[in-house]
């Protein structure tokens, strides 16, 4: 495990016994006599109180159940563990080096760990931080983003994706602590904090007590920037805010779906246990008005329009007033209830924005007047500039959507938010050299975690829509030579001849006749005609039940398409995530450092 030095974290120390099942452990009695003792190097090792020079912590206890296997879960037959244990609290260590913890327990059976902490005098530091992430995003589907974006001529492209000018390039690997495939919230941890953790929790290693706040915390590159500098910090998103990838740069939680909790984290940092003082990002901009809002999914059911306008907050509903806010004011823009409409609906479905009640007010109008990703991350560097110039600022943006309709399979306008995404990089590079902070910021790209999706060949729809069973049909395919080329990048039929968007960031056609032969390696039973789904984001199945998940094919989707059988649990409703590993785009101050394969942890 590396610390940066001066890094505050908590450190938790278990004891088990299990009274039942295969790891059952005497009488199930755990015994309290344990000691975790520390050293630096080959130094003399002393109690962990005595070398951070705290008391030493109560004993506490608590027990928890789990099923050891499926058979377990099926039987519905449990194990119980009793626990004892001990948390020493916003503790650090502040010299580069090596560290030894050893925990002896259970009359001399010992555990050791080793720390390294990296001097932060050693550490690359630069003004400014553009943190742009991908979210899901692999380097499978930037390449089918290139394809339907950019057209080729004799083999070259004739113009590429802001990505592919990155000098550096490398990649980051996704697994978790406990498991190898990681959800958002483990992925967002290991990203802001450099340390992995596990499935759901936010900037904190899981522990096994009930409490969902008690887990031991590490302070995040947030929380670090702002007690160390006094800088800037912005959080953009397309998704409701209170999600994982915004949530885990101020909060702390084993249970990523305390999204009012969240809400006042941003507002407030921790209350519940003594940690730095924290007083809101300079701009925060999102969806998610739900967690805002006054009622039952708010903290405590307050208004947080108002607490954050009585903490000196511009609160903003829409893209018109977010343009018109002054960039000296701290700012709040909420634009939608849940995850914001997608770049596809915006900008060519519009149709597509009317009938949600998503208006961010809570008046269920439509939220009509969004701002997309590449404005709400231009106007909140404008913010930080404006406010921290002198001290630089940290700027997190991103592109939730990508993942979220890869999710549903909607291989669309998964595409269509990722070209959104490198439209906002480009557009971000040139307003950094309009400022004059181009050689003073680095602009980093990277993804979360990855889906299993790829690309094998074309469809002729028309063919398919054509033909009358569902093996006729998967004949519209064309694989190697039959993929023949993209043409996103043709004019639809209403142009005369041949015309391609020259200079332009998305397909000039986004329902082709030959589109794309798209899939995951992990889905459920599903339906699939490979065109664009142009009366909203995709929903591939239903509920057989309410009573459990039992999920099959929707009948409305893909009408003149094929079954795909699934190959997940019929409880699964859309696609999950895959083990690959996930690109790396690195511009500015000590880029140099982003180059190669590295687990996923980034300071």
């Amino acid at each position: 495990t590396d610390f940066l030095a001066g890094q505050l974290f908590d450190v938790r120390v278990e004891v088990h016994a299990s009274v039942n099942g295969t790891e059952a452990n005497g009488n199930g009695t755990p015994n309290p006599d344990f000691k975790l003792t520390i050293a630096r190097h080959d130094e003399r090792a002393v109690t962990a109180a005595e070398w951070f020079k705290v008391a030493e912590p109560d004993l506490e206890t608590w027990n928890f159940t789990w099923f050891e296997d499926y058979f377990a879960r099926d039987a519905q037959a449990p194990s119980l563990v009793n626990i004892v244990s001990k948390a020493y609290r916003r503790v650090a260590l502040y010299d580069a080096g090596t560290y030894t913890a050893t925990l002896t327990y259970n009359n001399g059976t010992k555990t050791t760990v080793e720390w390294l902490v990296r001097d932060l005098d050693m550490v690359a530091k630069k003004k400014n931080v553009v943190l742009f992430i991908g979210d899901g995003m692999t380097t499978n589907m930037i390449s089918a983003a290139r394809l339907i974006a950019h057209k080729t001529v004799n083999g070259r492209y004739q113009s590429l994706l802001q990505m592919d000018k990155f000098p550096i390039v490398g990649h980051q690997m996704t697994h978790s602590i406990d498991s190898f495939i990681t959800d958002s919230a483990n992925s967002a941890t290991a990203l802001y904090t450099g340390h992995k953790s596990t499935v759901n929790a936010l900037s904190v290693y899981r522990d096994s007590s009930p409490d969902p706040f008690d887990d031991p915390k590490i302070e995040t590159i947030a929380e670090i920037f702002r007690r160390l500098t006094g800088g800037g910090v912005g959080i953009v998103s397309t998704a409701y805010l209170a999600d994982a990838t915004p949530a885990a740069l101020t909060v702390h939680t084993a249970d990523r779906d305390q999204y009012g909790h969240v809400i006042d984290t941003f507002l407030n940092g921790i209350t519940n246990y003594t940690w730095p003082t924290w007083t809101g990002p300079d701009v925060l901009l999102g969806g998610g008005a739900e967690n805002f809002l006054p009622g039952d999914d708010s903290y405590k059911g307050q208004n947080y329009y108002q607490l954050f306008a009585d903490k000196g907050y511009n609160v903003v509903f829409n893209n018109s007033a977010l343009s018109d806010t002054p960039d000296g004011e701290k700012t709040l823009g909420v634009f939608s209830v849940s995850n914001m409409n997608v770049w596809l609906d915006r900008n060519v479905y519009k149709d597509n924005l009317f009938g949600k009640e998503n208006s961010p007010d809570g008046s269920k109008g439509n939220a009509t007047d969004q701002p997309g990703l590449r404005e709400m991350t231009l106007k909140a560097i404008d913010i930080l500039h404006m406010r921290h110039a002198k001290e630089g600022w940290l700027l997190m943006s991103g592109a939730a959507s990508i993942d979220k309709q890869m999710h549903t399979l909607d291989y669309d306008r998964a595409p269509g938010d990722l070209l959104e995404l490198d439209d906002t990089i480009k557009a971000t590079l040139e307003k950094l050299e309009a400022l004059g902070s181009d050689k003073e910021t680095l602009v980093f790209v990277t993804a979360d975690h990855g889906h299993g999706f790829d690309v094998a060949g074309s469809v002729d729809t028309k063919y398919l829509e054509a033909q009358k069973t569902d093996r006729e049909k998967r004949g519209a395919i064309g694989t190697y030579a039959e993929s023949g080329l993209s043409q996103y990048v043709v004019a639809g039929k209403e142009a005369d001849g041949i015309q391609f968007s020259e200079g332009q960031a998305f397909p000039a056609n986004w329902d082709p006749r030959y589109t794309l032969f798209s899939a995951v390696g992990a889905n459920p039973d599903h339906r699939e005609n490979y065109k664009v789904h142009k009366i909203g984001p995709r929903k591939p199945t239903v509920n057989t039940t309410e009573e459990e998940d039992d999920y099959i094919v929707n009948y409305k989707d893909a009408v003149t398409g094929f079954v795909v059988n699934g190959t997940l649990p019929v409880g699964n409703a859309q696609g999950v995530h895959s083990l690959t590993d996930v690109p790396v785009f690195a511009q500015g101050p000590y880029q140099e450092l982003f180059r190669g394969t590295s687990p996923l942890e980034v300071q």
